[in-house]
């Protein structure tokens, strides 16, 4: 990405039109970013009301030129004190609750890192003791389902977070609570009932229980498989159902774990179902699974961006998956989904955060900006900024290193939901 040429003027030479960039602390301002295309007269006057005697402008974003000075340089006067307009007092009230509401995200962000990384100890726990204390896994299992369904049914708009890599632990229980989180969002946005979401939950938690009876050399291995190989590792579906049943895990979670893989069209394994003869919520993880897959790949070197693994599964998949629940994900994913790295129309960039069940196309950004130190970077809820739009998604290996420094674009695409009532 190009360096940003930028030059310094009086700021009696602004007009709309003009991209400017506003070298204050982010609270010293009222503007939601620290760069932007001045709009209006008024927001000119505020700009100037700030006290401020320079400013640096963008003229390959800016639409217009900058006023020009008077020939006859006048004598220098002491500026008198900027007077605050009761506009600009209440644009930093409203910049003060914006704040505070940013703070409340992070925490929430934080308290969903927290109940992932217990789910994937729990997995952890799991996997360990799924031989020698089956129903103990399934209580415990069954308890962190309960505690799910209970938050994301009492809910007035969900919204999904993406959330730092290192949270989650090991990749094959990222996996598996990955695809229990985002299949039991999918099915309460299909309406399903508590009790079908609670086993679209547990089926999904042990969807791939089937692979601790094959080799890690196989399960891990990051180099394209042999055919040898590549039919052992679908045995997993197999494998799978007769530990899940051991452990009386219901029949409905048990279709999960032994049809996850099937495709509508029979083209899927281990027994290539058609459509009308495939459990619908084995239909439902099916989605889900292969997203993660897409996006968290054994060989991260092969790892597609969440946009893109949408993208690929409505162009290529669209025949292979359920197509009703496939457009309900896509929408409630959003068009860019969390971790995706976007341009705005203002020319900032930044990474979806969270994407709100109510508002998928107006997701929460973490924003680059070079003047706001990274532990403070502004986040920024496009709800509440109609006027600034996404223009594109961004491929990560294409920022610059000092925007994906700033950034830290997710290698994997962990998530989390919360469900608490605006």
């Amino acid at each position: 990405m190009s360096n940003e040429q930028t030059i310094e003027i009086d700021c009696k030479q602004l007009q709309p039109g003009m991209y400017v960039y506003i070298d204050l602390g982010w609270m010293d301002h009222p503007f939601p970013l620290n760069r932007f295309k001045i709009k209006s007269e008024s927001q000119v006057r505020t700009i100037r009301g700030l006290g401020i005697q320079r400013i640096r402008y963008n003229p390959d974003l800016s639409d217009t030129l900058p006023l020009p000075l008077d020939e006859e340089p006048k004598e220098e006067e002491t500026p008198p004190e900027p007077e605050i307009s009761p506009e600009v007092e209440a644009m930093m009230a409203e910049k003060k609750a914006r704040k505070e509401r940013l703070i409340s995200h992070r925490k929430k962000v934080i308290e969903c890192e927290r109940k992932v990384a217990n789910a994937s100890r729990v997995m952890r726990s799991i996997n360990s003791d799924i031989f020698s204390k089956p129903q103990a896994c399934m209580e415990t299992a069954s308890q962190l389902m309960d505690d799910f369904v209970e938050t994301l049914m009492d809910d007035s708009g969900t919204i999904l977070f993406a959330l730092n890599d290192k949270v989650a632990g090991e990749e094959i229980y990222v996996h598996s609570v990955n695809v229990s989180v985002l299949a039991i969002l999918l099915a309460k946005e299909l309406k399903l009932s508590p009790i079908e979401v609670k086993l679209v939950g547990m089926g999904s938690l042990f969807h791939d229980i089937g692979k601790l009876d094959i080799p890690g050399k196989v399960t891990m291995k990051t180099d394209p498989l042999t055919a040898a190989e590549k039919s052992l590792l679908q045995e997993h579906t197999n494998f799978g159902l007769k530990i899940a049943k051991n452990a009386k895990l219901d029949a409905r979670a048990l279709a999960i774990v032994n049809q996850h893989h099937e495709y509508v069209d029979g083209t899927g394994y281990p027994n290539r179902l058609t459509q009308d003869k495939t459990s619908p919520l084995a239909q439902l993880v099916a989605i889900i699974n292969l997203y993660d897959n897409l996006c968290n790949p054994i060989n991260p070197a092969n790892a597609l961006t969440p946009h893109e693994a949408l993208s690929i599964m409505f162009k290529q998949y669209k025949g292979k998956l359920n197509s009703t629940m496939l457009q309900v994900f896509i929408r409630f994913m959003g068009v860019y989904p969390p971790g995706s790295i976007v341009s705005l129309s203002n020319g900032a960039i930044g990474m979806v955060l969270s994407v709100s069940s109510k508002s998928p196309l107006k997701p929460t950004l973490l924003i680059y900006d070079p003047g706001v130190p990274k532990e403070e970077a502004l986040i920024l809820d496009l709800e509440t900024q109609p006027e600034v739009t996404i223009d594109r998604n961004i491929r990560p290996n294409l920022l610059s290193p000092d925007i994906f420094a700033y950034l830290n674009p997710r290698q994997r695409a962990t998530y989390f939901f919360d469900a608490s009532k605006k």
